[in-house]
């Protein structure tokens, strides 16, 4: 599953890490994060991200926020959001899935969006590879994404995450942009059912893009199941 953030496909590792057949899961992410940057256009700056997450088998369902700490008055405007998420995987052999599912985007002060997602996830070499397509069903657009992820372990409880995405955004009628970039998460187990995680992150765009920005940000998660 791939929602909001290139990094999600790292969360779902570390949460997966922690979480031992159980007949359900339920998972806690608290983060802070510099920047909120989501396909390569900037949405805040020193921004809090709670997010709650319950998984059955194969299936999931979630609650992820963005809340702007500060610059939510002119001339950024930095708004909250929530996303409502759920979705079913399909094992097709032991290195191989499928992922089907919905977000909804929840703007209190604009408007709301739906999005249906489909994706497959395959493990090369240690090297977990997904690809994502999204189709926005209001604002008509479509999102293709690939990432790749690859754990490098440094000791019993900690390992460095190294990830990197590129996509295309096609929105029908106005215009198309390619974004991309990389991640370095260093997660720590602190007990069986709690890990804390920081990160440094890279975004970027085509040039000539409605978002030309390139962005670097810092991120620091406390992950916790229960």
């Amino acid at each position: 599953m791939n929602i909001r953030y290139a990094t999600a496909g790292l969360f779902v590792l570390v949460t997966a890490s922690i979480s031992q057949s159980e007949e359900y899961t339920l998972s806690l992410d608290l983060t802070f994060d510099t920047k909120y940057v989501f396909r390569g256009a900037q949405l805040a700056d020193n921004v809090f991200h709670p997010s709650i997450e319950f998984g059955k088998d194969d299936f999931y369902a979630g609650i992820w926020a963005s809340q702007p700490i500060e610059n939510r008055g002119l001339p950024e405007s930095w708004d909250d959001e929530v996303d409502f998420y759920v979705g079913q995987g399909w094992a097709i052999d032991e290195k191989t899935s499928v992922d089907f599912g919905a977000a909804y985007y929840y703007f209190p002060t604009g408007d709301s969006r739906l999005e249906p997602y489909l994706g497959v996830t395959r493990e090369i070499l240690g090297v977990v590879a997904s690809f994502y397509l999204y189709r926005d069903l209001d604002i008509d657009a479509t999102t293709s994404e690939g990432s790749a992820r690859y754990s490098v372990p440094l000791g019993a409880k900690t390992s460095v995450d190294l990830g990197a995405h590129l996509g295309l955004l096609n929105v029908d009628d106005i215009g198309k942009y390619l974004y991309y970039g990389a991640d370095v998460i260093f997660p720590v187990h602190l007990k069986e059912n709690a890990v804390l995680s920081i990160g440094v992150h890279y975004s970027d765009s085509e040039e000539g893009s409605p978002t030309p920005e390139a962005h670097f940000h810092g991120s620091t998660s406390l992950t916790m199941r229960f």
